[in-house]
């Protein structure tokens, strides 16, 4: 992809995920090369996944490259979500190691530095992490910290409280991920999972430059629902536990109740309210059971069918940032449709 690293200079792709983030990607880039030229030794390629936006962004990305930068990006045909995007992005991605970040500038550009210099003193993995989880707002961050205690509780794999999707992988756990089939890719319970040399450095998460968030707190419910069945068996589990104990009790109860009949048979008198909350409580512990158990069997549906996670419509390879390759940056647009 694009041409090969300069003698003596590794490269780093920095995949970043687009959806309806025109405003800010002009500014992104231009932080973006400035931090590249201050990493001695590496050449900085940028990869923009466009999520189906319906805003201007892949119109932005074709006049930034137009203008002398050779960015390169990828267009998926609609809107397949952010872990998409950025499994879409990894992919493709060319290079010893890769950076993933978000296109709204709450992850700082200025940051990579850092976790290039992490990576070349042995960690494979760069798990940057908030340092202040409270700037995503009263209500988001107090379900992300409920959510990662949780998980953490319930999951065998670990997840580093208040990570992002910021990151840098190097090349041979990104080669180990990618061969991975999952058809659905939870990257944060994902990558702490293969093992490797990870670390953690806390930044200090910027608000958005422009725009609204189009993460919604919706998304990261369903977010947090797919990490919860995709690395716990605790609902299963659940569900065991819920029938036994209630065929325990009603067990009991049935016996006791059939003892005090035959000792006070007078006394004894069917109650109707009785019977119908045992019914209904019953009934929902039954169809709490059945939605666990489905929601199994969708995974396992949505894993046998194998759909594509994401379809590439349009792909532009891009070119190294460096002072020798952005003096021909004009180089032809190749466009690639590609299903994957």
């Amino acid at each position: 992809m694009g041409t090969e690293p300069a003698m003596g200079k590794r490269r780093l792709c920095v995949v970043i995920p687009v959806h309806n983030e025109a405003e800010n990607l002009d500014a992104l880039v231009n932080r973006l090369r400035a931090v590249a030229g201050k990493l001695a030794g590496w050449q900085m390629e940028l990869l923009f996944v466009d999520d189906g936006s319906t805003d201007a962004s892949a119109q932005k990305l074709r006049e930034i490259r137009a203008t002398g930068v050779p960015i390169g990006y990828a267009r998926l045909s609609r809107n397949f979500g952010h872990q998409a995007a950025l499994c879409a992005g990894m992919e493709m991605a060319a290079g010893e190691a890769i950076v993933t970040m978000d296109s709204d500038l709450q992850h700082p550009p200025e940051e990579i530095p850092r976790m290039v210099d992490a990576f070349e003193r042995g960690a494979d993995v760069v798990q940057m992490v908030r340092s202040d989880p409270a700037v995503a707002g009263a209500g988001k961050g107090l379900f992300s910290t409920w959510f990662y205690r949780t998980f953490n509780h319930l999951s065998d794999t670990r997840i580093v409280p208040n990570a992002a999707d910021f990151r840098l992988v190097g090349r041979r756990v990104l080669d180990v991920f990618l061969r991975i089939p999952e058809r659905e890719k939870f990257i944060r319970g994902l990558i702490p999972s293969l093992g490797f040399r990870q670390v953690s450095l806390e930044f200090q998460q910027a608000d958005r430059l422009h725009g609204q968030a189009t993460y919604t707190f919706g998304a990261s419910l369903r977010l947090a629902r797919k990490a919860l069945f995709d690395y716990s068996t605790v609902p299963l589990q659940f569900v065991f536990w819920l029938g036994t104990t209630i065929s325990i009790l009603s067990f009991c109860f049935g016996t006791a109740h059939f003892v005090w009949k035959l000792m006070e048979p007078n006394r004894v008198v069917a109650g109707f309210t009785d019977l119908i909350t045992a019914i209904f409580f019953l009934s929902g512990c039954i169809l709490a059971s059945l939605g666990i158990l489905g929601r199994y069997l969708m995974m396992i549906l949505e894993q046998v069918r194998g759909r594509p996670p994401f379809i590439v419509m349009d792909h532009v390879h891009g070119v190294a940032l460096s002072p020798e390759v952005q003096e021909t940056a004009q180089a032809a647009e190749v466009r690639v449709p590609v299903a994957v």
